[in-house]
């Protein structure tokens, strides 16, 4: 059986040492931030984090997101608190700030553009950087379609998002083409075929199982660093609720490295029956 809450950081354990309070002399550096917690031990990592943001308030937090690196460094520490939130009682508080931060960073970005479509009873919507290389999509599923055909178009886009990556690479949909049928370039990223065919098409999988459970899935994936060909993550955020009443049943957030070697748990199309 699952619980209704999990937290995963895929890929990324690092049991180096590091006491419950290491690292948190990082300041507002970026770098210092990222390399707190990196050294400090996987148990010890959400209090670090714990550290670094009670120590913030908002307009320094705000800053750090501006600065080069910054974003990162604040998905970093919300990945961190997400680690333990029952160990945590104000993680739930001190994540709203870092999203809030990360939030209003975004709504500022400059060259950005943002498009949605509505696929069937389908919401998505992707914001990509100036080259059109996607940054972010949002994206509200309760349908998805079975049989489809790839049109030459998206086999193409598939392509070229791929030649734009290293050697092995996939051209990866961030947002599955069984829910949106063909969308382009601004759904796809090079992504490491071992990554695209394992892990993720796993995620995707639970994805489909939940909407055939009859219920609904809302999903944010997040590409990182940003202006770049090929991002190094791809941060994932999902929620499962029940239209019936509204009821969170379950929810997650996960990091993947894109590179081989990925791995996803689950949740077992079994237990989707009890939520």
């Amino acid at each position: 059986m699952f619980e209704s809450v999990r937290t995963a950081n895929a890929g990324e354990v690092d049991n180096r040492g590091g006491g419950p309070f290491a690292g948190t002399g990082a300041g507002h550096d970026p770098d210092a931030i990222s390399a707190s917690l990196r050294e400090a031990s996987f148990v010890a990592r959400p209090w670090v984090a714990r550290a670094i943001v009670a120590g913030m308030d908002d307009a320094q937090l705000a800053a750090l997101a501006r600065q080069d690196g910054g974003r990162d460094a604040l998905q970093g520490l919300d990945d961190a608190l997400a680690q333990a939130p029952w160990l945590l009682a104000d993680a739930p508080a001190l994540r709203d700030r870092v999203a809030t931060a990360l939030r209003d960073h975004d709504a500022g970005g400059a060259n950005r553009a943002a498009t949605t479509a509505h696929v069937g009873e389908n919401t998505v919507t992707w914001t990509t950087d100036d080259q059109g290389r996607p940054i972010r999509a949002e994206a509200d599923l309760s349908e998805v379609f079975s049989g489809l055909a790839r049109s030459s178009a998206e086999t193409r886009a598939q392509r070229e998002a791929a030649d734009r990556g290293v050697e092995g690479d996939h051209g990866g949909h961030l947002i599955g083409h069984r829910f949106v049928k063909d969308q382009g370039l601004k759904n796809l990223f090079p992504q490491d075929g071992n990554f695209n065919v394992s892990a993720y098409k796993t995620l995707e999988n639970e994805w489909a199982d939940w909407i055939d459970a009859g219920m609904d899935v809302s999903i944010t994936v997040e590409l990182s660093p940003r202006a770049q060909d090929r991002p190094d993550r791809v941060r994932v955020a999902y929620e499962v609720t029940d239209p019936a009443d509204g009821r969170v049943v379950y929810d997650q957030r996960v990091t993947f490295r894109n590179q081989a070697g990925q791995q996803f748990d689950r949740v077992p199309r079994a237990d989707m029956a009890t939520a």
